[in-house]
């Protein structure tokens, strides 16, 4: 009998475990909404107005910075999404006034003024994820607050109807139920891609509210006359990739002989790697310097006019033979001193940051950025690319109440750059640097 209760207690015990967490993954008692534009019928090209189109460049001359900033601070492998990095800045610019607004904003570039923002943002929202039927984009966003606040109700509105973000709110007064919420939120949003996001440590004591963005992103390469762009059969195992500086690591390379897009930027090499049905693509831009300084090389000369120019005069029809590593890339970031480097400042500095249209108490409107964070992820394989991101930007208060006649090699055995681009408008959804796995 005494065998019998010990069985049965057990037994209730992994009950109660598995009631309580799936994979891993906290269950919560109220999770949070997620809210994506689900298209019906997928758009040939995304449609931007003149103007537009000139944030577009903007945010990728944003997005080349921000690179050049993040790998200067990590100095190895990374992976980010300017993308969810801008969209999460953008929401909270809509919370700030005066400075504050217009620092985030001119920043951004996009536009001058927090309707133009919106109206921008709201259209990739809206056409992104409709764009091709054969690449999966979810796009999301949320805002939490902590419960002994109100979001205003401008910026809720804004929230629920430009951006598609529901407003919740936690109590803080618990991080582990604030971070539980979150993460579980990510992992949904990301399709379980990303998981955990936030640690308690994240959650400081003067948490206010967190706003959040994710995004998602899974597309096999092209094929060509049917035959897929790379074949497991046909990988390279335990080959050398020659690191900045000098010196080796084995990794195991994809290779493909076929005709791929293909350019030069200065003295670089650009190919273009399609998704699809070729509305998406990865762009990757191989230094010349094999074993040096290749990569910082390459960065300090990168500019969104060279990347522009390059993208334009690709050949079209190049035959490239092209080896190309397996790689995945895992990492968080705060992303404050890049923010800060890049023109955002104010933002940062309790009792000067201008946040009075996002939160409201009696008495209380010293908000301001405590910090921003993200989580990106990218596993690139023969099969295609499956990527993700998470941003939040915390937000704090100072007190809380309670083509050749040959084949061109292109052999990615060296650090490279690479950008996941959509390709009619060119905004760019991730970038990164691969120097070693």
């Amino acid at each position: 009998m005494k065998r019998i209760k010990i069985l049965l207690v057990f037994f209730i015990a992994a009950l109660s475990l598995a009631a309580c967490e799936k994979n891993g993954v906290p269950r919560v008692k109220d999770p949070i909404d997620i809210i994506s534009p689900s298209p019906k019928d997928p758009i040939s090209k995304v449609t931007l107005s003149e103007e537009q189109k000139t944030y577009v460049g903007a945010g990728n001359a944003f997005a080349i910075n921000s690179l050049k900033l993040l790998y200067k601070q990590e100095n190895e492998s990374i992976i980010f999404s300017p993308l969810s990095l801008q969209y999460a800045l953008a929401i909270s610019a809509n919370g700030a006034s005066g400075e504050t607004a217009s620092e985030i904003i001119s920043t951004l570039g996009y536009g001058e003024d927090q309707d133009t923002l919106n109206e921008y943002c709201n259209l990739f929202l809206n056409q992104l994820p409709a764009h091709d039927d054969s690449v999966e984009v979810k796009f999301t966003v949320a805002v939490i607050g902590n419960k002994e606040f109100r979001v205003q109700d401008a910026f809720r509105n804004i929230a629920e109807k430009v951006y598609y973000a529901p407003v919740e709110y936690v109590d803080a007064t618990n991080p582990k139920v604030v971070v539980d919420r979150i993460n579980e939120w990510a992992h949904r949003s990301t399709n379980g891609f990303i998981y955990p996001f936030l640690e308690e440590s994240d959650i400081s004591d003067n948490f206010a509210a967190a706003i959040l963005n994710a995004l998602y992103f899974k597309a096999k390469w092209s094929e060509e006359s049917g035959k897929p762009m790379f074949n497991s059969d046909d990988i390279e195992k335990s080959k050398p990739f020659y690191l900045d500086g000098g010196g080796t690591r084995k990794v195991d390379y994809m290779v493909a002989s076929r005709n791929f897009r293909y350019g030069k930027i200065g003295k670089n090499s650009i190919v273009e790697l399609p998704y699809a049905h070729g509305k998406f693509a990865m762009y990757v831009i191989l230094p010349d310097i094999k074993g040096g300084n290749g990569i910082e090389s390459l960065l300090s000369s990168l500019t969104q006019k060279s990347w522009s120019e390059a993208l334009a005069s690709m050949s079209n029809d190049a035959l490239v033979q092209l080896r190309f590593p397996r790689f995945e890339i895992e990492d968080k970031y705060n992303l404050n001193e890049m923010l800060q480097a890049l023109g955002i400042r104010r933002a940062f500095i309790p009792n000067k940051a201008q946040f009075d249209k996002l939160l409201s108490h009696s008495g209380i409107n010293n908000f301001f950025i405590e910090s921003v964070l993200q989580k990106a992820r990218i596993n690139v394989t023969e099969w295609g690319t499956e990527a993700a991101a998470v941003t939040a930007v915390m937000i704090g208060v100072t007190s809380i109440p309670g083509q050749p006649d040959k084949a061109i090699e292109f052999f990615a055995d060296h650090p490279f750059v690479y950008a996941i681009v959509e390709k009619s408008s060119g905004v760019m959804l991730f970038a990164g640097v691969f120097n070693s796995l």
